[in-house]
């Protein structure tokens, strides 16, 4: 959450809206428009010490939604509780059925016993409100992973390929370089622990 630049944004302006000492502003105002001679001018600072706190509440407002827009997209609603809850155990269990080692079969569904609890309903609830982030400890993650496996299928361009195969044979050059080089050579032998 220290991370979002959203969130990072709001929190400077409601710091600069708590410092700015508005109190003292419109206090200053206010002895003007009193010692102000004529009801117009009055009148004309009063509107504005008015469209001022018009402004600075409209500013409030606007960061309060943007905190509350991020407190929302952390939590995870009621009926997304209860759909994960209901689904990931039977999945699990599935998954452990399909098993052909009975032995390890049997060991995870002592695991899965262990961990039940955990993925109850309540459990889920009781942590959100501890401030646990699901998306961001399992989401991210999770997304970070698949992003992975799939670009780790993806073929290797061209240039990429003929980058890796010239740091390869940079690497072989300094390599034979090293060995020609008896007191490096025994340096390197040394760190390998083959002296």
């Amino acid at each position: 959450m220290l991370d979002n630049p959203e969130l990072i944004k709001a929190s400077a302006q409601l710091g600069k809206y708590i410092t700015q000492q508005s109190t003292v502003a419109i206090r200053d105002k206010l002895r003007i428009s009193k010692e102000a001679k004529s009801d117009k001018e009055k009148i004309n600072v009063l509107e504005e010490i008015i469209q001022e706190l018009l402004a600075e509440k409209n500013q409030l407002i606007q960061i309060a939604q943007v905190y509350d827009e991020q407190m929302v997209a952390q939590k995870i609603s009621e009926e997304d509780v209860d759909y994960i809850t209901s689904n990931i155990l039977p999945l699990f269990e599935n998954l452990i059925t399909n098993t052909d080692d009975e032995e390890e079969a049997e060991e995870n569904r002592k695991n899965l016993d262990i961990f039940k609890p955990l993925l109850s309903k309540e459990t889920f609830n009781m942590l959100q409100l501890l401030g646990f982030n699901y998306k961001r400890a399992i989401g991210e993650p999770l997304t970070d992973l698949v992003n992975a496996m799939i670009v780790s299928q993806k073929p290797i361009s061209k240039e990429a390929d003929l980058d890796r195969q010239k740091l390869f044979y940079e690497h072989e050059t300094q390599y034979f370089n090293m060995i020609n080089d008896e007191e490096a050579y025994q340096r390197h032998l040394k760190l390998q622990g083959k002296e």
